[in-house]
């Protein structure tokens, strides 16, 4: 007789995974949020310094880099705040595409686009029975695109072709 561990129940382990992508999310609002505050705060302190006189150095180079700054860690640090903010999404479609890439140097990220258009991104466990072609259910948070669970589901019956087409 075999025991069963709570480490085997599904809805344990689908649960244990939409934590963990909630608190990846929550650890990327926790690490842009001082680089986006740092840099839109300097980008303001510059850019008045530069309007009213440049008594501390400001020059227009520098303003438009902090602003770029500002910019990349805000779009960073937004998304992140409005995903922790929100539910994940369940969208059904068919996998149009399925793939990974190295992001850096010691991460692999594995990606699939559905024929809604929308491509996400998802742990090698959730991809790894998924291909092209295939259909399936899938949560996900909306603005930073990160599978939270996925379920493939049996195709769509191909409908009886109409005589004279």
């Amino acid at each position: 007789m075999s025991r069963m561990d709570w480490q085997d129940d599904p809805i344990i382990q689908q649960q244990l995974r939409a934590r963990g992508v909630r608190n990846g999310i929550l650890r990327s609002a926790i690490l842009w949020t001082p680089p986006f505050l740092a840099s839109a705060g300097a980008f303001l302190f510059f850019l008045f310094d530069v309007i009213t006189g440049p008594n501390y150095g400001g020059t227009w180079f520098l303003v438009i880099v902090l602003l770029v700054f500002a910019v990349l860690f805000g779009s960073q640090c937004v998304q992140a705040w409005l995903d922790l903010r929100t539910s994940p999404v369940t969208k059904m479609g068919m996998v149009t595409r399925r793939w990974s890439r190295n992001d850096s140097i010691v991460m692999r990220s594995h990606y699939i686009r559905l024929d809604t258009k929308e491509i996400l991104r998802g742990d090698p466990d959730f991809l790894m029975d998924v291909k092209e072609g295939d259909t399936v259910e899938v949560s996900f948070y909306r603005r930073s695109a990160v599978i939270t669970a996925l379920e493939k589901l049996k195709p769509p019956p191909k409908g009886d072709e109409e005589p004279g087409s």
